[in-house]
């Protein structure tokens, strides 16, 4: 999504801690155009494995409030469509409501060093499927084709209009892939695990039988696993911050975090 080439934290990394606009959090990856993607880690910082509720900033929302259409795995979505025409259009869905108010109510006073980052809500549909709102039979996105099928993660996006450039997102399944969580197996040896169940913006399915469309969601265990849409999970906010911004100390540990300059 951002050209070049990103480097990303993996396994129970200790030295990835920052602190910024009151908050602290932890460094995923350096983007291609070396920017710095962050996620939420709570008003204090805490060791790898710390089950806490403070490492969740907004507890028990909905992805969509709507789910018996699989266009609701979309960010932003259009009745009847796979996505909309392009990323301005549509209607937005609950959570990204829910993660701008956060976002506004808690960093919109430091936006001068938060960069627009782009975050992949992937509708493209698996490999021989073909999209459409209510199928009669099971339809599976790529997301899940490369996770649970493949276990082959990926940073790019397929379709330039699942790409959002946004202040405020979520993370991506594969970033969870990457850092160590896995679809098939439970895991609390890495960095993103905290006890705790939180979105991504990765769709995972439409399931045909019981009429709903599903995401990509950590689970308390620290496995990668679905839920509808219409279920409540946590959020834990998602942004990038600008190649130019300046550290003014630190040196990233648990004790030490780095420290952005104001």
């Amino acid at each position: 999504m951002y050209g070049g080439t990103s480097y990303y934290w993996r396994g129970a990394s200790t030295t990835n801690y920052l602190k910024f606009g009151g908050y602290c959090w932890r460094i995923v990856r350096i983007n291609g155009d070396g920017t710095i993607r962050l996620i939420y880690d709570g008003t204090t910082c805490h060791a790898n494995g710390t089950s806490t509720n403070d490492s969740i900033a907004v507890e028990n929302v909905v992805y969509n409030s709507s789910y018996n259409k699989s266009e609701y795995v979309g960010w932003k979505y259009t009745e009847g469509s796979q996505r909309p025409s392009n990323t301005s259009s549509g209607t937005d869905a609950p959570i990204k409501t829910t993660l701008e108010n956060w976002y506004n109510s808690n960093l919109a006073s430091h936006a001068n060093k938060i960069s627009d980052g782009k975050y992949c809500n992937d509708r493209k549909v698996a490999a021989n499927v073909t999209w459409s709102s209510t199928p009669n039979s099971i339809l599976y996105y790529m997301g899940q084709e490369r996770l649970e099928r493949y276990k082959t993660p990926s940073l790019n996006c397929n379709d330039i209009n699942d790409v959002y450039n946004l202040k405020v997102g979520l993370i991506m399944a594969d970033e969870i892939a990457f850092a160590g969580g896995k679809y098939d197996s439970e895991n609390s040896n890495y960095y993103l695990y905290n006890g705790k169940s939180y979105w991504t913006m990765s769709p995972y399915h439409w399931a045909s039988v019981s009429r709903y469309t599903g995401v990509f969601r950590t689970a308390e265990n620290g496995k990668l696993i679905y839920i509808g849409v219409h279920g409540t999970t946590g959020v834990r906010p998602v942004i990038n911050l600008k190649a130019d911004i300046q550290i003014s100390g630190g040196n990233g540990t648990l004790e030490n975090p780095y420290i952005v300059a104001d």
